[in-house]
């Protein structure tokens, strides 16, 4: 008896693999929607041939295993097509063993592929929990269908053991009713997830339109309302100039948001050439002076001439976001520190504030879209291009922050090959060794 039930579930445990498999096989597919269909077909052949070669008890002229749920479901689920292939690989694979028993398995796979080809249609607009009952129900009447033919054909002469053919009544329904509840399960999971992935793109571009709109909406407003105000005849001279300047300051900054949007949608650097890390730290240093004075913010630079390979405006850029966000940080004053040096191969650039950090959560989430700790006064796009900017460039960002004592911005980029080494000059390594 305990012979019996383990040939079982090692039927069982073919039939499980491919439902549990397939579905994840077909959710990776490019194909189309025919591999979608060949590859469970092919699957479930497979495993009626699996069934028939290890069968439940010792072999004779009938033999008794699972191979009727493979055929059901793969019929069920596949259509005619899928039903013939089966029952025909049911069939012959059955007729290589010879016995009587070939005759039994020809009508029942005959009589399998046929019904299911009749409710095919009206089984897969069943719900799941009904198509699930359903195919236990026809399981359950394709094994009576196998014993009463298999009882004619014996005769009075050979009969198969009971025990045998009682717990095939029992294990085929409740088997299929276990296979099939799995397969809807996965199926059901994995259209939920394409659910989900289509319903996150929504947001994304809901997002990013609404994000777009807000943006772009208030420099554009402010430069027609200007534009509005030259056109008063009232005005003097120095009045129509100021405010046709303002005009364009705010043009312009409609286009700087612009610019951002591009970067994220487009990081590859399309100019690459070697740059002085050295050299556009001080550039963006100076274009930040301004700021940090207003905030009484002293900024503090360590630097090294080493090199990396980048699009200049993109690299300046980063590194423009990155110390803005460090002043802006500081609305008191404080330090802002600005380090480079070499570290494992690779230039380290290593911006650190004293301002008012960040929480654990906060931390996490920088980088994501409209994600900003700025409130109204910030759009979540600085950061996010920032990531682009540096994973294009081949390097990476590390961010360390806590609260009331700052945030520590650690940038690792691919050191500039030389063109007479690859490693490190001796120039560079006198001026490392002397920072």
């Amino acid at each position: 008896m305990l012979n019996i039930f383990k040939d079982f579930l090692l039927n069982l445990f073919f039939i499980l693999l491919p439902v549990f498999l397939v579905p994840l096989c077909t959710d990776q597919e490019k194909g189309g929607q025919r591999s979608h269909l060949y590859l469970p077909t092919i699957c479930y052949a497979v495993v009626i041939v699996l069934c028939i070669t290890l069968p439940v008890g010792e072999r004779s002229d009938f033999i008794f295993d699972l191979r009727q749920i493979p055929l059901w479901l793969g019929s069920l689920y596949g259509g005619a097509g899928a039903a013939a292939f089966l029952a025909l690989t049911s069939i012959v694979y059955r007729s290589l063993f010879g016995g009587t028993g070939v005759v039994v398995t020809a009508v029942v796979s005959i009589a399998i592929a046929a019904t299911s080809i009749v409710w095919t249609k009206r089984f897969l607009r069943m719900a799941a929990k009904q198509r699930a009952l359903f195919a236990a129900s026809l399981s359950f009447g394709s094994g009576v269908l196998t014993v009463i033919l298999t009882e004619w054909m014996a005769g009075a002469t050979v009969s198969p053991p009971s025990s045998v053919t009682l717990i095939f009544l029992l294990v085929q329904p409740i088997s299929m009713l276990v296979v099939c509840s799995f397969w809807e399960m996965m199926n059901h999971s994995i259209a939920l997830r394409k659910r989900v992935i289509r319903a996150e793109k929504m947001e994304a571009v809901t997002h990013l339109a609404a994000s777009i709109s807000h943006e772009i909406r208030n420099p554009l407003t402010a430069a027609r309302g200007f534009i509005q105000l030259i056109e008063e005849q009232t005005l003097t001279a120095d009045k129509r100039r100021q405010y046709a300047r303002i005009a364009i300051e705010e043009l312009d900054r409609a286009e700087a948001i612009i610019t951002d949007y591009l970067t994220f949608a487009k990081p590859a650097p399309e100019t690459p050439e070697k740059l002085n890390v050295k050299l556009e730290i001080e550039r963006v240093i100076d274009i930040l002076r301004p700021l940090a004075n207003m905030s009484c913010v002293d900024i503090q630079a360590t630097l090294a001439p080493f090199s990396v390979i980048g699009e200049r405006e993109k690299f300046r850029q980063c590194l423009l976001n990155v110390m803005k966000n460090a002043i802006e940080a500081m609305p008191n004053g404080g330090t802002v520190q600005v380090y480079v040096s070499i570290d494992n191969g690779r230039v380290l650039i290593r911006i650190a504030d004293t301002g008012v950090g960040m929480t654990k959560e906060q931390l996490e989430r920088l980088g994501e879209p409209y994600f900003t700790t700025k409130g109204v006064k910030g759009t979540g796009l600085g950061m996010m291009v920032v990531y682009r900017i540096i994973e294009s460039m081949n390097g990476t960002i590390r961010i360390e922050s806590e609260i009331h004592k700052g945030t520590t911005v650690s940038i690792y980029l691919p050191l500039a090959p030389s063109p007479s080494s690859s490693t490190i000059s001796d120039k560079e390594k006198q001026l490392f060794a002397a920072l």
